[in-house]
């Protein structure tokens, strides 16, 4: 978006922590450019060992270095580069993989596994100094904490990010609450202009999702 504030922004939590939503709304409230990746098309292309811990990331990572810098100098970036990485690595360390990886002669697919997510750590952190400004941090509530079976998943996911938030040293919020709070708390943190009313870009996003 030519007029679009040269802010570039990046959105995390866990799954089912409103991202899209918080990123539609914000695109519409400030005319900020809605950057975003085809999930289809992040998901590995065969269901073999490491697809989900190795393939995934890759795939993701990609797609959302080409979508961004396609956007220019300011956007909304629903996730990150560290989204698909934080995914990953806590399917690693939780071990919800299925019937993959769960065997002593799988070691070496483990091992390799390990340092590959270490290594690819490096990499989406790096990128994400040097890509955004900010980040905003959705913070679980309290029904999405506790809902089972995917409370353990989700609270690792949450935790895993905002330690890395606070290694890459760029400036953060976390919040939390409804949708309308949320846009009007960032808009003002990071001094946005209102292209439409927030009212008007929250029921757009509500309706849209």
């Amino acid at each position: 978006m030519k007029d679009s504030p040269a802010l570039r922004l990046a959105v995390t939590g866990a799954p089912g922590s409103g991202k899209t939503a918080v990123c539609t709304a914000l695109s519409l409230a400030t005319g900020l450019s809605f950057a975003t990746i085809s999930e289809q098309l992040a998901k590995p292309v065969a269901d073999r060992r490491l697809a989900a811990t190795v393939d995934a990331p890759m795939r993701g990572f990609e797609q959302r270095v080409d979508s961004e810098a396609r956007l220019g100098t300011g956007f909304v970036s629903d996730g990150s580069v560290l989204h698909e990485w934080a995914v990953a690595e806590t399917l690693r360390s939780t071990r919800r993989l299925g019937h993959w990886l769960r065997r002593p002669q799988d070691l070496p697919y483990r091992v390799f596994e390990q340092r590959y997510l270490v290594a690819h750590a490096g990499i989406v952190v790096r990128r994400a100094r040097t890509t955004y400004d900010g980040f905003v941090h959705l913070r679980l509530d309290g029904e999405a904490a506790t809902a089972e079976p995917e409370s353990e998943f989700h609270t690792v996911i949450d935790r895993l990010l905002l330690d890395t938030l606070h290694e890459t040293s760029v400036p953060y919020l976390v919040t939390g609450g409804p949708l309308e709070e949320i846009v009007t708390r960032v808009a003002g943190m990071f001094e946005l202009p209102q292209v439409i009313p927030v009212t008007d870009a929250v029921n757009a996003a509500l309706r849209a999702a």
